[in-house]
């Protein structure tokens, strides 16, 4: 044992003695020979030989080494590389025969590239010298090593480029010439493999084995049964690459132990970003053959054939499985070998999911101008096939339902023509569904029925559901469904019948940013109802019946009416409604078009409401100082207005304009605090309760005014039977009202001050202030003399208008047919009585 330690101190001393003495001797025979065969420079930034680089083998050294391209103008190198060792024998150095036998690449990047015309960069050595046998140093190269060096592979007329990192790759070499025969195993990560826009392969580990023949005289590659392995797949390519000319391809590929996973792993990312969580089990199998030619100018012939036995997929996050799936299918690049004449074929497609069957076929022809045939039949728990494949729109599912789909035509023409340029046909039955929308807070439920593809049409027939609290009951078509829902813009028309049991408004207008979960949405603040927003595309014409009408405080019955929807207008040539024991009716228009501005211009009309329950409904109408408390009676009306609001569907009182003919019978004021200031006509009591068989009058709203013509109230206080009012009342409570109460000679309680009616002597009265601060006084200016009067102001335009305005008939009462359209009306203007004058300082007196 010593003396072999000796022995190997010695030998190595003595081998360390020769690399040091013929180092200079060894570079320069290195130098000399490199340069008779490199056609392109190379720099080196220092050389050096080494004993203990390649132990056991002796190395020429080259550190940071630069090997240029042979393309003109070329200004990326071939290959940068820190460390490239030339490896000799050790016995061949000391027998001075230098065989350089290995080559080894450590830590750099390799470029090869091809331009359009298919010139390569990589023809570094020179084709007119031989290697002499004779010479002093010789390149009898028997293994090539790539240690964590990059390689780019780039060919620029077919648009493809390669990107790989081989961690540690092993070849060897056996040069008989012409012939080099290469063994290589080692492992590689591929960035990625682009082929055009698309990469496949990205950021797959990938392990090889192969071996391969290289002819330099025919030029020819020969490839024998090759295993690559990607993960658990393992894919054996064999075949032929001929480079003589234009690179002629004869490949064949085969998988085995393949599954979904390995097979999305080989597609783009815009294809298996969404497919790669799935998960396989079973037989997956997958095989094809590439022959032909490969340049700028022409692709070669791809034919593809994969499937499934007994198979199961599964989503890890969703916990579902599809079972017992079956699949045979083909892919062709056809003839011409491009996309125009591409197949995809999917035949005896089947398999369960939660053990409910499904088949189908399916036939895609012309990649570039699609022709596909297409048929689906599936039996589907709705719950569990959004939590195999969720859909964004919608949180959560459940029930169960029924598609048959049959399509065959050209996608193309069939999307441009609307639907009108293939056939398609089928059904889908809905059974007890519930669907949670993710932008709309109440859940849809109990959804049932039969949706009928005709066409371009889609039928509803039988239809039922509830959208949170209200129910619908829907027959008819959603017609241009398939425009619709192929080209953006297209408009959908929704031609049907709609009854419901209870129409919950408060519901269906709710805000999308209502909390869904447990939330009681009938008790939602007012402030926080939605917009109307309305989708452009979208045309309605609704027959619809409603048997309960709830909003807010309303609560109405036997709603009827056609509404209809186009270009964001909603019109109706009549609504009816029944409520508080009367009935109204409207029609009109509703324009959505801008959203912050939403137009409402109705006629309308209403009979036998009473008028304690119309103003507790509508909350007094926004104001305090004459309530549902004070009121009795029942309302006959009739009117035209203008309505405006905002985006949360609040008034927008400025923009208000509207004609009021309305009429009172039996009606009865309580308690109303300007009454009871008229006590020198009569008791307290008695104005307390004050009663009048009937009061008719024409009211005007603009510019947030109320505008009262003179009108006569006959009630049942004997010394103030017959009472005229007129004035005005703005929508922040300034009131300016006149009143006149004829005199009976005897009846008055005290002295007053009065004036000269056409009929005799009256009190004459002005009540002003706003609800909360108002006074009742003598009306001096009234009752002054002819002579003592101010001038008369000069009429302003609007009451020169009004005094030449021919008055236009009411519209009919609720009673009468709503089915008429409505009919143009004037626009809305004030009444032509001035404006009263405020009394003067020192007139006022409380009675």
């Amino acid at each position: 044992m010593l003396f072999g330690l000796i022995f190997f101190a010695l030998l190595l001393s003595g081998l360390l003695a020769a690399v040091k003495l013929g180092e200079k001797h060894i570079i320069s025979l290195f130098v000399q020979e490199a340069n008779q065969y490199l056609a392109t420079p190379v720099q080196v930034g220092r050389i050096e030989l080494s004993l203990l680089d390649q132990f056991p083998r002796v190395s020429i050294t080259l550190h940071n080494v630069t090997i240029h391209g042979t393309l003109p103008a070329d200004t990326a190198a071939l290959a940068r590389v820190r460390t490239l060792y030339c490896a000799f024998d050790t016995w061949d150095v000391l027998s001075g025969d230098y065989r350089i036998r290995a080559l080894t690449l450590g830590q750099g990047k390799v470029l090869v590239r091809r331009n359009v015309q298919g010139e390569g960069n990589y023809n570094v050595f020179r084709t007119d010298t031989a290697q002499a046998q004779d010479r002093p140093l010789v390149f009898d190269l028997k293994k090539i090593s790539l240690q964590q060096v990059g390689v780019v592979y780039q060919d620029e007329g077919l648009h493809q480029r390669y990107r790989l990192q081989a961690h540690d790759v092993q070849a060897t070499l056996a040069v008989a010439e012409p012939l080099i025969k290469i063994a290589a195993t080692g492992t590689t990560r591929v960035a990625a493999i682009e082929l055009g826009a698309d990469a496949y392969l990205r950021d797959k580990e990938l392990t090889l084995r192969t071996q391969l023949t290289v002819d330099r005289k025919t030029r020819l590659v020969t490839l024998a049964p090759s295993a690559l392995r990607i993960g658990p797949a393992d894919y054996q390519v064999a075949g032929t690459i001929a480079y003589a000319g234009a690179t002629q391809l004869n490949l064949t590929v085969q998988g085995k132990n393949t599954n979904a996973q390995s097979v999305v792993a080989l597609l783009p990312a815009r294809l298996g970003r969404r497919l790669g969580v799935y998960r396989s089990q079973g037989e997956v199998y997958f095989n094809g053959a590439v022959r032909g030619e490969l340049s700028a100018r022409a692709n070669p012939q791809l034919t593809l054939a994969f499937g499934c036995r007994n198979a199961s997929f599964f989503h890890p996050g969703y916990k579902q499985r599809v079972e017992r799936v079956f699949l045979t299918g083909t892919f062709s690049n056809g003839a011409h070998r491009n996309a125009q004449t591409s197949v995809l074929s999917l035949q005896d497609v089947r398999g369960t999911l939660q053990g409910r069957p499904f088949s189908g076929a399916l036939h895609y022809a012309n990649f570039t101008d699609p022709t596909m045939r297409l048929r689906l039949l599936a039996d589907m728990d709705i719950g569990q096939a959004l939590r195999f494949f969720p859909v964004a729109a919608v949180r959560a599912g459940s029930g169960q339902a029924t598609l048959q789909l049959q399509f065959q035509g050209n996608l193309r023409a069939f999307k441009a023509q609307s639907g009108r340029g293939g056939e398609a046909a089928g059904q889908l039955l809905l059974r007890n569904v519930s669907l949670r929308l993710r932008d709309y807070p109440q859940p849809i439920s109990r959804l049932t029925g039969r949706l009928q593809l005709r066409g371009n049409t889609v039928a509803l027939v039988g239809c039922s559901a509830m959208w949170g609290q209200s129910d619908f009951q829907v027959n008819g078509a959603l017609r241009n469904f398939l425009g619709w829902a192929l080209r953006p813009g297209q408009a959908l028309l929704v031609d049907a019948t709609v009854a419901s049991r209870q129409l919950n408004l408060n519901e269906l207008l709710a805000a999308s940013s209502q909390p869904a979960a447990g939330a009681r949405v009938a008790t939602v603040a007012p402030a926080e109802y939605a917009a109307l927003a309305v989708p452009a595309s979208l045309a309605l014409n609704i027959r619809a019946s409603a048997q309960n009408v709830l909003f807010r405080r309303l609560h109405a019955y036997n709603l009827q009416g056609t509404v209809r929807l186009q270009n964001k207008v909603f019109s109706s040539p009549g609504l009816s409604i029944e409520a508080l024991g009367g009935r109204a009716s409207v029609r009109g228009t509703v324009d959505a078009r801008r959203p912050d501005l939403i137009k409402a211009s109705t006629v309308a009309a209403c009979s036998g409401m009473p008028l304690d329950k119309l103003f507790y409904v509508f909350e007094d109408f926004g104001q305090q100082f004459i309530t549902h408390k004070h009121l009795r009676g029942l309302l006959t009306a009739s009117g035209e207005s203008d309505v405006y609001f905002n985006q949360r569907l609040e008034p927008i009182t400025d923009r208000l304009e509207a004609e009021i003919k309305a009429s009172v019978h039996n009606g009865e004021l309580l308690n109303f605090e300007p009454v009871q200031k008229l006590s020198m006509v009569a008791s307290r009591e008695q104005l307390r309760h004050l009663r009048f068989a009937e009061l008719t009058n024409n009211f005007y709203i603009q510019s947030r005014t109320v505008y009262l013509p003179e009108m006569e109230i006959r009630s049942n206080v004997r010394t103030a039977s017959l009472i005229r009012v007129t004035g005005t009342h703005t929508f922040d409570q300034q009131m300016d009202y006149h009143v006149s109460i004829p005199v009976l000679p005897g009846l008055l309680r005290r002295v007053s001050i009065g004036g000269e009616t056409n009929t005799g002597p009256a009190i004459l009265l002005a009540v002003q202030g706003d609800e909360d601060n108002f006074r009742v006084s003598f009306d001096r200016r009234r009752t002054a003399p002819a002579a003592a009067r101010p001038p008369a102001k000069p009429r302003t335009a609007i009451e020169e208008l009004l005094a030449r305005r021919e008055r236009v008939p009411a519209p009919a009462p609720a009673s009468a047919a709503v089915n008429a359209e409505p009919a143009a009306r004037p626009s809305v203007v004030k009444p032509r009585e001035k404006k009263p004058v405020a009394p003067a300082p020192g007139e006022y007196f409380d009675f």
